[in-house]
């Protein structure tokens, strides 16, 4: 799977006379070659249909392309009427009918009413209509314009299509492939022109497109358990920090993922000439989520940094901390978790980057309590690169000049007096609890005083003795 392949490169949307496009080029081919639904998705005039009815066109399809905004199930199943002897309905067949079609394309499927949506779930998801089986049909494919996003730009009204409304999460998750098409002004200057000159030619008739889903079947067919594995690892190690990114996949979708990285791979090795299994792993996972078709923008650098993420904790034994690491939500936890491992099989940049971004999630309160239970163990392992020090340091530093101090006047609002006084009894209380509750005192007094800001002081404390168990030295050592 990871090794290079010798053939030389191939188009396939090009030889469709699609341009600016070749990038989908193995998206496209590895969702043929598994026979799985495929959405597009795009704003108008950007090829979905063209691209669509096209590939039936070269494949010699019996196909069928509805628009399913105005779509009635007589066109799907015929006239229904009685049968001869009025036991049950039978169909007048029409010559669009579904019966005997191999590919059926939804347009507008985004435009549809939701009682047409759930019928359509069953051909979409089970080959089946009415609870009937479609034995012909193959390919399932859908189309529609970016549905209305809570995050867009209200100014941009070219970019809004008010009748697009966002898919059913649950019929959304039934496209193992979903794919957004590029605008116009996306491509390139040379891309724009070709499309220009020749969008309105015809196919090129030495195409063969099913020569290349057979030649990507036997490649993928030839990929060992080591890859499947791989892919499984990969995916597993995705899962929580897309949850974390807002993205919460299902089970289905997370088979659909690991499978779609077999199929682009694939595909990757049939039509270029170089394949690299990153490029590959990040074409899959870039394409195979739902949430677009629900109206959710994903941030391509953040999807970037999770792939980057995954694919290090991917290439893991099984023994490694990171599977631990990474499978935990909690970002301060994952930093106990990776301590006693900070400077061997984790480097320092790694567990660097681990403290920055738990620190950047945090408050300024519980920033305090991090560098509190943090800067004692980096300091003495020095395990972390002097930025990150710097940073964790700041804390216990103004910690410290409060504490020099032998005189303190606190100027405060009228209104936080009460918030002073349930302070400074809070502390008076940690007090009689020895030096290391004085110390904790003297860190919320320093996080009022000098910060300004605004706490539960009882939060905070039962925040403090969670993470102090955390990274007790006897829990580093069980973690480890």
């Amino acid at each position: 799977m990871r090794e290079k392949s010798k053939k030389s490169g191939r188009h396939l949307l090009r030889a469709l006379n699609l341009y600016g496009l070749s990038h989908l080029d193995p998206v496209i081919l590895a969702a043929l070659s598994d026979e799985q639904p495929l959405l597009l998705i795009g704003a108008h005039g950007t090829a979905k249909s063209a691209l669509l009815n096209r590939l039936a066109e070269a494949m010699q399809l019996r196909h069928r392309h509805y628009n399913a905004s105005l779509i009635s199930f007589d066109d799907l199943l015929g006239y229904p009427v009685p049968n001869a002897d009025r036991t049950g309905l039978t169909y007048l067949r029409t010559e669009n009918d579904l019966w005997e079609a191999e590919s059926v394309f939804l347009d507008e499927i985004s435009r549809c009413r939701p009682e047409s949506q759930n019928k359509l779930f069953s051909v979409i998801h089970e080959r089946r209509v009415q609870g009937l089986p479609l034995k012909d049909l193959r390919y399932r494919w859908a189309a529609m314009n970016p549905p209305l996003n809570a995050d867009a730009d209200e100014t941009d009204e070219d970019e809004t299509y008010s009748g697009s409304l966002p898919l059913d999460p649950a019929l959304a998750d039934r496209f193992p492939w979903v794919v957004v098409v590029p605008k116009l002004a996306d491509l390139s200057r040379t891309e724009r022109l070709q499309l220009i000159k020749c969008g309105d030619s015809g196919i090129d008739p030495t195409l063969d497109v099913r020569a290349l889903i057979d030649q990507v079947r036997r490649a993928r067919a030839t990929f060992s358990g080591t890859d499947a594995a791989w892919a499984a690892d990969y995916t597993d190690a995705v899962l929580t920090p897309l949850a974390e990114a807002g993205f919460t996949l299902s089970g289905r979708r997370a088979v659909f993922l690991a499978r779609n990285i077999l199929s682009v791979h694939a595909a990757q090795s049939v039509l270029k000439s170089n394949v690299d299994l990153p490029d590959s792993v990040w074409l899959a996972l870039k394409w195979s989520l739902p949430q677009r078709a629900q109206g959710r923008s994903i941030s391509e650098s953040k999807l970037n940094a999770i792939h980057k993420q995954a694919l290090q904790t991917a290439g893991q034994p099984p023994s490694s901390p990171w599977h631990t690491i990474r499978a935990t939500r909690d970002l301060v936890r994952r930093i106990a978790l990776a301590l006693p491992y900070a400077g061997s099989e984790i480097s320092k940049l790694e567990f660097s980057n681990l403290v920055t971004d738990a620190y950047a999630s945090l408050s300024v309160p519980k920033r305090y309590i991090l560098s509190r239970h943090l800067l004692p163990p980096v300091s003495a392992a020095g395990c972390v690169n002097v930025p990150t020090y710097e940073l964790l340091s700041e804390c216990a530093i103004k910690v410290a000049k409060f504490c020099a101090q032998e005189r303190h006047t606190v100027e405060i609002h009228r209104s936080k007096v009460p918030e002073w006084n349930n302070l400074i009894e809070v502390v008076a209380g940690l007090g009689k609890h020895g030096d290391d509750s004085v110390h904790l005192g003297n860190y919320l007094l320093t996080v009022f005083a000098v910060e300004r800001e605004t706490f539960d002081p009882n939060e905070l404390i039962s925040l403090d003795r969670e993470w102090g168990g955390w990274f007790a030295q006897d829990e580093l050592k069980k973690a480890a």
